[in-house]
């Protein structure tokens, strides 16, 4: 490190008074201290000091003049105006102006699998991967819209490497050129008294800056500009472990650019007030906001709209989204909220080793970008047709509902194209599994009825070629 980075590095510990945080690596030697100073050259102090001040708690959210959003209805209903939509979110996949984000951070360790999340096998007869169901589903899109459609991946610190490596294993599931790999950023976990935390004597203790960390990532080695380039202007976002994604769904599309939206967001209906869900709300700028459930009373929670007795604060946040091209590099620019969180970590406690102790970690949320959109579309989105996410190894929301929902789903789409269900699913509650990227809707499956073959009556796929 140069003479000058030395002096603003001691010079920004002094002035926070953490002269001591460089002891443990002192007392380890010369290249520790070279390596612990090194670390501290990366952080960014005016974001440390945004830590420092959260830890007298986080300030109260404002409700005042918050209201119950307007919900466009959902893509399979005949509402008027979707096939406006619909055909403007064609004509922008045809042009070549769409692309995809996962955010795929997490491993799957709370699934019992040794393994990044979207490698999970959740396809219940092929063993097909989260992964493997997403790229199908964008090679289909690819050949219906004759046009590239990029995808971008977003890895964690802890998972990314093994990611990278999963899809070379699989050829990039024939995508290859076409996938761009991006890594979240880490922010440092502090100590009560607002003291960074070490990992060890010589680094820092940090942890992933949540998926708010998308707008960086997505800037980093200047992808934002290489795909608007390209002709990227809208962005499709989505979470890995919702295997129900209709992926950049042409309906939610057109609405978000026939608005000019900055951020749109697709929404479950809550239905019941204990479900713990984020809720998008409309604030009294007429901004579009997500709020935690916490952020409510119980008596808020429970309360009935006047026009249909339904619940009044029903939007429930799914991490669906569109947002633009324009609207992405403003936010990697952006201070979003920090989140913080007292967890149990292994990190420094006086001595050279780690001990378990409590921790103060920081993250920030990719829906707090949404009030900083001047237009927003919201969207309902119909739960059984696309949204079953797999969190849990068994009970709600789970791997046995995940695929419970993709099966049910599945035998609805048979049904609505017209095609006889095979012999052998003699009951609702039977497997039936959709290979990868065999169709994206029921009209999609209708016009393929001649392709098609059932595999031991539970998996149906395009009729494989003699020889």
């Amino acid at each position: 490190m140069a003479a000058g980075g030395l002096k603003a590095l001691d010079d920004a510990l002094r002035e926070r008074g953490l002269e001591s945080l460089l002891a443990p690596a002192e007392a380890a030697g010369a290249p520790a201290v070279r390596r612990l100073r090194a670390d501290l050259a990366t952080l960014d102090w005016a974001v440390y000091d945004r830590q420092r001040s959260l830890l007298d708690g986080e300030s109260a959210v404002d409700l005042e003049g918050i209201a119950a959003p307007e919900l466009l209805p959902t893509s399979r209903s005949a509402a008027p105006g979707h096939e406006d939509a619909r055909s403007t979110g064609w004509d922008a996949l045809r042009a070549g102006q769409v692309a995809v984000v996962t955010v795929a951070g997490g491993q799957a360790s709370r699934l019992g699998f040794d393994g990044p999340k979207g490698a999970f096998p959740i396809g219940p007869v092929s063993g097909a991967s989260l992964f493997q169901g997403f790229a199908g589903q964008l090679a289909r899109l690819r050949a219906r819209a004759a046009a590239r459609i990029p995808w971008i991946v977003q890895t964690g610190p802890g998972n990314h490497a093994e990611t990278v490596a999963y899809f070379r294993r699989r050829n990039f599931f024939g995508l290859r050129g076409d996938i761009h790999f991006v890594c979240q950023g880490t922010l440092p976990a502090l100590a009560s008294d607002g003291t960074p935390l070490l990992a060890a004597p010589d680094a820092l203790f940090r942890n992933p800056d949540g998926h708010g960390g998308i707008w960086q990532a997505l800037a980093g080695d200047s992808l934002l500009a290489r795909l608007a380039d390209a002709g990227t202007t809208t962005f499709f976002y989505f979470q890995v472990d919702n295997p129900l994604v209709p992926i950049a769904d042409p309906v939610f599309l057109g609405y978000h650019l026939q608005a000019q939206a900055g951020m749109s967001a697709k929404v479950v209906e809550k239905s019941d007030p204990a479900e713990k869900v984020g809720l998008v709300v409309r604030r009294a700028d007429g901004r579009h906001a997500c709020l935690e459930y916490s952020d409510l009373s119980e008596t808020m929670q429970g309360e009935r709209a006047d026009d249909d007795g339904g619940l009044r604060w029903r939007a429930g946040n799914i991490a669906m989204h569109a947002f633009s091209a324009d609207f992405a590099a403003r936010m990697a620019d952006t201070p979003l909220p920090l989140h913080a969180a007292r967890k149990q970590v292994l990190a420094l406690d006086g001595g050279p080793v780690p001990v378990t102790r409590e921790g103060v970690k920081f993250e920030t949320f990719v829906f707090d970008a949404l009030p900083l959109a001047e237009r927003s579309v919201i969207q309902l989105a119909d739960r059984a047709e696309e949204f079953a996410p797999v969190k849990n190894r068994s009970g709600v929301d789970s791997i046995a509902t995940a695929r419970a929902a993709l099966s049910a789903r599945n035998l609805r789409w048979l049904e609505r194209a017209g095609l006889p269900v095979a012999e052998k699913l003699d009951d609702r509650a039977s497997i039936l599994e959709f290979a990868p990227g065999l169709c994206l809707d029921p009209g999609d499956l209708a016009d393929r009825r001649g392709e098609l073959e059932f595999v031991g009556g539970r998996l149906l796929r395009p009729r494989r070629r003699p020889g």
